[in-house]
């Protein structure tokens, strides 16, 4: 069986579609290209270290020493197994006889297991395969930290590694189902359980044995860069006398040309069909392929019923349902969120599994409950809760404002605060030969200090979070939530509470929150975002400050524009002036991966109407010329629905053939706008009616009628500002001759640098003094061109906002399914993009535009 092949088979095995998921066995081959030696070149190290300690008192340096020196030493110990193939299993020996007594010992193992280069490439891979649910439990003979470093890096998304026999009885932890699990067979170097002297390496431990039986007897076991030559792991756990028949099978790794160990061609031999040898590369070459041929496929697993819930923001809402939460929200946050790991795309049927696996969604014995931070990520009205979880602003202490709602309104809320003139305005700064433009404060600082703000705060804390930005000097945050026991012990407290953040330390005092930003970019990785802060602050000539005050519970940032006359002397980042352009296109957060066709016997809609109750089937383009009918409900929905009427069964056309195929792309893009011209005929009571062509289909164009042939005022809230009103239509001209100018929109569905979206293009209709009917062609177009040289980017922008309000009614997302489909969720804004315009001068741009 070829590396192909053998990646082929695991791939196999390894899919969320068998019940067992598979069970690794990891020897020192899978830590050798991390640069942890094999047991051989670890004899050598060892005594070669031991002779310089032993016999030259620690005056030499190892590697100073000839090799004919130590290797004769060692050769002439009694004990000492001689043959160039026997090296590696002199390792127990030289531990029990050299490495004497256990403090020398544990020291000298520390030193050669240290990691001094990057870990592995099929370590990232394992610990991907972890994160994505396709493996959980790892079973070692190593006790070098490559697995749990590989692991650690995916914190917080893999939040509990759970650790099993670091030391004597250390079973606690076990789960046959756990998330990430790591077993230490020979246990734990910092613990100084290993098991690596003579006798020790004869047997397991048999209360060790009997708790992995069960799981070895479940689950496949993959066995990879292990040689197979430890009694202990051969006949203790892998042997007759474990008890475990190994039905799913063993699956040993070997590389081409390999001869395997007497004690391995025994175990295949005992267990016939239950064991098959694998040629691999490598175990990164094999471990990278898998995780590459899996990418995109994973397995939901719940927590542990064994998880100590000890965190706020993991604790179940009691008082709380599966109504409060915008399922919306959670779907398209939820959505980006996987995407950002690489654990594929998911719909509205998995998000509960999700969910449950993230800790968002909890069992109790009142039922299935939303967590705090489920509430305070997605919930319609997280105040009714928790009504202090609001942030406030003021500037100098006044014109205050309170941003509410669930923490994803309030980032992006306190983001469009951030942009005013009057809390950041553009200044400039001297450099060594010219003035340079830029914000008062860096923005990245500003959204760092914000997420950390959100994400750090102690929610049960009846306070709210506050920001004060104080013109022409710094802005001020402050956060509920006092020094937690771990932050006292890294960070040093001046005695005004100040202190200089620490590299890679980070507190998280809400997992949970902090997992779900940073899985959607909006956090750097933990550790990293108060050094970032000050650093970006101290680029630009400012600085920032950080402090527990004493006496209170609350933390306290502050970032500081530079002083008068005071620039930076030099910048490290690219300060070329960027622009804002606003794209009209409203993306899909969410959309179907599926196309589902149906081919009808039948001659037309009447037909069609009395075989078939088409008010089930929901929204759906039909053909009648050619009996072809589109949706996007389940292929088995289709069936049932049109079953007398058809005798071919519905098929699902996936979403990357659809968009491969030019007619199947126009038959998405008319069944979406379908769903979206229901989504705006709900609209009518407000007076927004879509206009239609002369054979009465929908002409891809919506606007705005008067109000018995008055002006119609339209009220709404943006994020800074609240009931903001809007003339829509306007009253122009006088008796029988007046006319209205009314606002609409054109709109088609279409796809954008691979994004599916609604392209807007806002427009003036002009209707007669009805105030519905529009004007003969030619009177149109003589208006139109009079009413567009007084538009300007700025009023086409604020055109694409009101939209973007109006249409999702104030909310994040727009579910256009109509109650048929979960996943046709749009964006409630328009994609705004940053680039920058290195041809500026100066650094003057116009910091909005309209593309």
């Amino acid at each position: 069986m070829s590396h192909k092949d053998s990646v082929a088979l695991i791939c196999s095995r390894l899919k969320p579609d068998n019940d067992a998921r598979p069970t690794f066995l990891l020897g020192a081959g899978a830590s050798f290209s991390s640069g942890i030696p094999l047991a051989a070149e670890s004899v050598k190290r060892l005594a070669k270290q031991a002779y310089a300690d032993l016999k030259l008192g620690g005056k030499t340096l190892p590697e100073q020493i000839k090799t004919s020196e130590w290797t004769t030493w060692l050769h002439s110990q009694e004990w000492f197994i001689h043959g160039d193939d026997h090296l590696a299993e002199n390792f127990p020996l030289v531990i029990e006889h050299l490495l004497k007594p256990e403090a020398y010992r544990k020291k000298t193992l520390l030193d050669i297991i240290a990691l001094r280069q990057q870990i592995g490439l099929g370590y990232h891979a394992l610990a991907e395969l972890i994160l994505r649910g396709l493996a959980g439990t790892v079973l070692t003979t190593n006790f070098d930290v490559c697995l749990p470093k590989a692991l650690n890096d995916k914190h917080p998304h893999i939040r509990n590694v759970a650790e099993v026999n670091r030391g004597p009885n250390d079973f606690i932890e076990f789960n046959l189902f756990a998330r990430a699990q790591i077993v230490w067979l020979h246990g734990k170097t910092e613990q100084y359980s290993d098991r690596n002297l003579i006798s020790e390496t004869q047997t397991l431990d048999s209360t060790l044995v009997r708790t992995l039986a069960p799981l070895l007897e479940s689950t496949p076991l993959i066995v990879i860069g292990y040689r197979g030559a430890e009694p202990s792991i051969m006949e203790s756990l892998l042997g007759a006398d474990a008890g475990v028949k190994f039905r799913h099978g063993i699956y040993w790794c070997i590389r081409a040309g390999e001869k395997p160990h007497p004690h391995v061609e025994a175990l295949a031999a005992r267990l016939g069909i239950n064991f098959q040898y694998l040629e691999i590369e490598g175990f990164d070459e094999f471990l990278g392929d898998l995780n590459c041929e899996l990418t995109g496929i994973q397995r939901f697993a719940p927590q542990p019923d064994n998880v100590n819930v000890t965190q706020f923001d993991d604790q179940p809402l009691t008082e709380a349902s599966w109504g409060d939460i915008d399922a919306d929200l959670a779907l398209t946050t939820l959505r980006q969120y996987c995407m950002k790991l690489e654990r594929g795309a998911i719909d509205s049927q998995q998000l509960k599994l999700l969910m449950r696996e993230l800790g968002l969604l909890v069992s109790t014995p009142e039922g299935e409950k939303p967590s705090v931070a489920c509430v305070l990520l997605f919930g319609r009205q997280p105040g009714r809760f928790f009504p202090h979880s609001v942030i406030t602003t003021t500037v100098a202490n006044k014109k205050r404002c309170i941003f509410n709602g669930n923490l994803i309104e309030q980032r992006n809320a306190v983001l469009e605060w951030f942009g005013q003139e009057e809390i950041n305005p553009m200044i400039k700064v001297k450099g060594r030969r010219q003035h340079e433009s830029r914000f008062a404060y860096p923005e990245r600082a500003l959204v760092e200090l914000l997420v950390n703000m959100i994400v750090h705060r102690d929610y049960s804390i009846e306070k709210p979070a506050a920001i004060n930005a104080i013109p022409n000097h710094s802005v001020r945050f402050e956060n509920p939530g006092a020094q937690s026991q771990a932050a006292a012990t890294r960070l040093e407290l001046e005695a005004d509470g100040t202190f200089q953040p620490v590299p890679q330390f980070s507190d998280l005092r809400n997992r949970a929150l902090c997992d779900v930003f940073f899985g959607i970019s909006a956090m750097e990785r933990a550790g990293t975002g108060l050094m970032d802060a000050r650093e970006l602050a101290e680029q630009q000539g400012g600085t920032a400050s950080f402090a527990y005050p004493p006496g209170e519970d609350a933390f306290v940032a502050a970032v500081f524009r530079p002083e008068a006359s005071a620039g930076s002397t030099t910048v490290a980042r690219d300060m070329r002036p960027v622009g804002t352009y606003v794209l009209n296109h409203l993306p899909f957060a969410s959309i179907p991966q599926f196309l589902t066709h149906i081919h009808l016997n039948v001659s037309g809609w009447k037909e069609l109407e009395e075989k078939v109750p088409i008010e089930d089937a929901g929204t759906f383009v039909f053909e009648s010329r050619t009996g072809d009918l589109w949706s996007f409900l389940p292929a088995r929905s289709l069936d049932a629905i049109f079953a007398t009427a058809t005798k071919v069964p519905a098929r699902s056309i996936p979403l990357e053939e659809v968009e491969h195929d030019p007619v199947l792309r126009t038959k998405f893009s008319w069944l979406a706008r379908k769903h979206f011209e229901k989504h705006l005929a709900g609209f009518v009571g407000q007076g927004l009616i879509i206009e239609k062509n002369k054979h009465g289909y929908p002409a891809k164009r919506a606007y705005f009628a008067a109000i018995k042939s008055n002006n119609r005022t339209i009220i709404y809230d943006t994020p800074l500002r609240r009931n903001v009103r809007r003339d829509v239509v306007k009253r122009r001209g006088e008796d029988r001759k007046a006319w209205f100018e009314c606002e609409g929109f054109g709109y088609e569905v279409v796809q954008q640098a691979g994004v599916w979206g609604i392209r807007v293009k806002p427009f003036y209709m002009f209707v007669g003094h009805d105030g519905i009917k529009p004007l003969p062609g030619y009177l149109r177009t003589s208006k139109a061109t009079r009413r567009i040289k007084f538009d300007r980017n700025a009023n086409v922008e604020s055109d694409l906002t009101f939209w973007a309000r109006f249409l999702s009614k104030g909310a994040q997302t727009i579910n256009i399914g109509n109650g048929d489909v979960n996943d046709l969720i749009l964006e409630g804004g328009f994609v705004t993009v940053d680039i920058q315009e290195g041809g500026l001068i100066n650094g003057f741009a116009e910091n909005r535009r309209l593309a």
